[in-house]
């Protein structure tokens, strides 16, 4: 009996450094910063095949204030950019140039404010009408929360020094955008609410461009 124990015991001593070491063992590591359409973000990578396979994760902002018309109303208007990519890195060579695609948890969203001109009028569809008749109008739209998205680059932050220049250029998906216009003057003039739902059809119109909204970014990545 002591002699089985001692085996194991000297069985334990040996292989313990070897499963410690396993135990401890992490994939590499990397942080980036980066600028680009979707704002300003940083994010960490971590190599999941060596010299083949990164997983992505990042977050951005960015907001930009704008004025547009619609059906001869003016409109004040926000721009907010936010996504977290959630993104897979192939690279098929081997090298720096790589083939992405996951999904941006997508958070950009516009909002608008009718404006009156400097007469205190509001021109809605064509049509004429007073602050007190129009009360307040503005409206807000979403995007698809889930995006698709595909693309290219160039970097591998787990190949070469420390530091890496990066490079991602592709699109994600929102969806078809839709702004919900409302003016609180509306419930009691049918008029004015077939003006507003005229100029909310004519928003949406101006903003089918931005389903495909293109994905540009440069940055560096520091490896640990």
């Amino acid at each position: 009996m002591k002699k089985a124990l001692s085996i194991l015991a000297l069985s334990t001593t040996l292989a313990g450094p070897g499963f410690a070491h396993a135990a401890v063992t992490m994939p590499p590591v990397a942080v980036n910063l980066g600028v680009g359409t979707e704002g300003i973000g940083g994010g960490i990578s971590t190599q999941l095949v060596p010299h083949t396979l990164n997983l992505n994760i990042g977050l951005s902002r960015f907001g930009h204030n704008f004025h547009f018309t619609a059906d001869n109303a003016n409109f004040s208007s926000h721009l907010r950019l936010g996504a977290i990519p959630i993104v897979l890195a192939w690279y098929p060579f081997h090298g720096n140039f790589s083939l992405n695609a996951g999904v941006y948890i997508n958070q950009n969203q516009v909002s608008a404010t009718a404006t009156p001109d400097a007469g205190g009028i509001y021109t809605i569809n064509g049509n004429r009408y007073t602050a007190s008749q129009v009360g307040s109008m503005s409206g807000k739209t979403h995007f698809n929360q889930v995006a698709p998205y595909v693309g290219v680059g160039w970097g591998n932050p787990f190949d070469g020094g420390r530091w890496t220049f990066l490079a991602n250029a592709g699109a994600m998906y929102e969806g078809n955008p839709q702004v919900r216009l409302s003016a609180t003057g509306a419930a009691s003039n049918p008029q004015l609410a077939a003006d507003v739902a005229a100029a909310q059809r004519s928003v949406n119109s101006k903003l089918n461009f931005l389903n495909w909204w293109p994905v540009v970014t440069f940055g560096v990545a520091y490896r640990f």
